[in-house]
């Protein structure tokens, strides 16, 4: 179950997606490639705070430096990049949890070609996605800190989805993809707990995710999603037993794709953070079915 306090439904919904945390064991690089290959903005830098990382459950972060990077379109969902103990990067896919990012582009290929310059390697060459009969196009690179971004091209809109055309060459994150062991299941979870609606599950091979994991490239997998109010989704697809849950050292954030942050009406604690990310809104942190890290921001939902 997750765990989340009873509180009303209504109130419980999980509302716009709004960052997408990475711890880099390299964060100098990190920092260099979103800025000079995806073109994002700098708009905050520091250190973690000492309160705020004890919230997340992660006091041994404090004092860790931080970018707060938002795209050239504006929009205000972006990444936070946190520097880690320099140590290996997260392997991709391999282990349960946040695993990659969907991020709107104009052009898939120009951007992938781009991309593909700097330290991100590219393990899916750009494709017409099957299910969305031409409107989107799509390729993914790994990062260096073992993050995996999708970048799709959309190019009209498909009937039941929200999703944000980009208004600049690289914009914004709009779907974070999580690996459980049974999509379905996490998919009701998350239902349940919080009313937010998700998509029935179907079968999808995945072979650059495959290879990853050991599996045959033809190995279907079983996805779906769940959608965010007021923006955004969470993709959730059933990742092999062998898998499991993803560890990491007590006291520190997770490797990899972190943690994600969405708005909600209700959290658990009164701390307000400083930063752009918050604009002095009550921030907890809670854990999903498949160990994933979610940090709410109190915001009407």
């Amino acid at each position: 179950m997750l765990q989340v306090r009873d509180d009303a439904m209504t109130n419980q919904t999980l509302g716009r997606l709004s960052a997408a945390t990475i711890v880099c064991p390299n964060y100098a690089v990190s920092c260099r490639a979103y800025q000079d290959d995806l073109g994002y903005q700098l708009v905050e830098e520091g250190t973690i705070d000492a309160t705020l990382a004890t919230v997340w459950g992660a006091p041994r972060t404090a004092g860790a430096r931080y970018q707060w990077l938002v795209p050239a379109s504006g929009a205000s969902v972006g990444i936070r990049l946190i520097e880690g103990s320099g140590g290996t990067p997260f392997a991709p896919y391999s282990a349960w949890g946040w695993n990659a990012l969907e991020i709107a582009v104009a052009d898939c290929d120009a951007a992938v070609a781009q991309v593909s310059k700097g330290p991100f390697q590219v393990v899916g060459p750009p494709f017409d996605l099957a299910f969305a009969e031409g409107a989107l196009r799509a390729g993914q690179l790994v990062g260096p800190a073992g993050e995996v971004l999708y970048l799709t091209e959309i190019r009209r809109a498909i009937p039941g989805f929200e999703l944000p055309l980009a208004r600049s060459f690289i914009d914004q994150p709009f779907i974070a993809i999580l690996h459980s062991a049974d999509a379905a299941l996490a998919i009701d979870a998350y239902r349940q707990q919080f009313g937010n609606q998700g998509s029935p599950t179907f079968e999808l091979p995945v072979d650059f995710m495959a290879r990853f994991q050991g599996l045959p490239v033809e190995h279907a997998y079983t996805l779906g999603t769940v959608a965010l109010k007021g923006g955004g989704y969470f993709e959730i697809d059933s990742a092999p037993a062998h898998i499991g849950l993803r560890t990491h050292t007590d006291g520190f954030l997770p490797p990899g794709i972190a943690m994600v942050s969405v708005e909600s009406a209700v959290v658990s604690g009164a701390f307000r953070p400083l930063g752009a990310l918050y604009q002095g809104a009550c921030v907890d942190r809670i854990t999903g079915v498949a160990g994933e890290w979610i940090e709410r921001i109190a915001r009407p939902v």
